[in-house]
């Protein structure tokens, strides 16, 4: 399992959720592209060794094609990574 830090833009509502909008990703010729999370399939809360984490499942539009992603929030450290299978 590889993790890679990203950009995401996100949203909080009046209760405190967050919900991630738009995340950056390098292309083939390594330039960042910045695509819209057309939908959340779900997200669950985590903890690994005491760090809490959100965990997302989306959709996004990558080259035409839906694709399917894996991104958590990291709660302490207000980071976000990209989960790949690797």
């Amino acid at each position: 399992m590889l993790n890679m830090p990203v950009d995401v833009i996100a949203t909080f509502n009046v209760q405190g959720k967050i919900r991630p909008n738009y995340i950056r990703l390098e292309d083939e010729e390594y330039a960042l592209q910045t695509y819209k999370i057309e939908n959340i399939i779900f997200s669950r809360e985590e903890k690994y060794a005491g760090m809490e984490a959100i965990h997302f499942c989306c959709n996004i539009i990558r080259n035409g094609c839906a694709q399917t992603i894996h991104i958590k929030y990291h709660v302490k450290t207000h980071q976000w990574i990209l989960v790949c299978d690797g």
